[in-house]
């Protein structure tokens, strides 16, 4: 093999290894609707039982009066390998710890959010409510929150830092190489 051929090789190679590379990551993205907003379903209840409704006297597109933070939390992390202070740092002043697959953003004011450029892996996607609202969750997001927090490391500090008055809905997200996923969590 010429010298010349095996340097073509090598870039092939290389090439392709870059493009593999490239498209192992991911984006996930989704619209969260939020009460008394345009679309904002809201949950009632009374005496006589419950029901769903829809502001139909909201103006046409009006914008959601609150930001909701989102976040994305690798479901195989290690938690026990945290110190406690870097735990701290995240739940109080919502810094992610270093090196960790957790990862936040926040909807904009049609409620929109987006992971860009996300390793494939499976996740817990958790939006935390900014109008401290509590609202039902369906059987399925209350096992996943349920499954997250068992997991979390002073559990007591997240609900009390991160979560507070808010409501926490969590749904499991299975993210593929080079795969978008676009989603519609729950109502808040």
């Amino acid at each position: 093999m010429t010298m010349k051929r095996m340097i073509s090789m090598l870039a092939l190679c290389l090439l392709l290894s870059c493009s593999t590379i490239a498209a192992a990551a991911g984006s996930i993205s989704g619209i969260v609707n939020q009460p008394n907003s345009a679309r904002g379903m809201q949950m009632a209840k009374g005496e006589a039982g419950g029901g769903m409704m829809w502001d139909m006297s909201a103006p046409k597109k009006k914008k959601a009066s609150n930001n909701v933070d989102v976040w994305l939390i690798e479901r195989g992390i290690n938690f026990t390998a945290l110190p406690y202070d870097t735990v701290q740092k995240w739940y109080v002043d919502g810094t992610i710890p270093q090196g960790q697959p957790i990862y936040h953003t926040s909807t904009n004011e049609e409620g929109q959010f987006e992971f860009k450029d996300i390793p494939a892996a499976d996740y817990y996607l958790m939006i935390l409510d900014s109008n401290g609202q509590e609202q039902n969750q369906n059987l399925t997001e209350k096992m996943s929150r349920d499954e997250l927090m068992k997991k979390l490391p002073h559990v007591d500090e997240f609900e009390l830092f991160m979560v507070g008055m808010r409501t926490c809905l969590v749904q499991k997200i299975n993210l593929k190489n080079g795969q978008h996923i676009k989603i519609r969590p729950g109502f808040l």
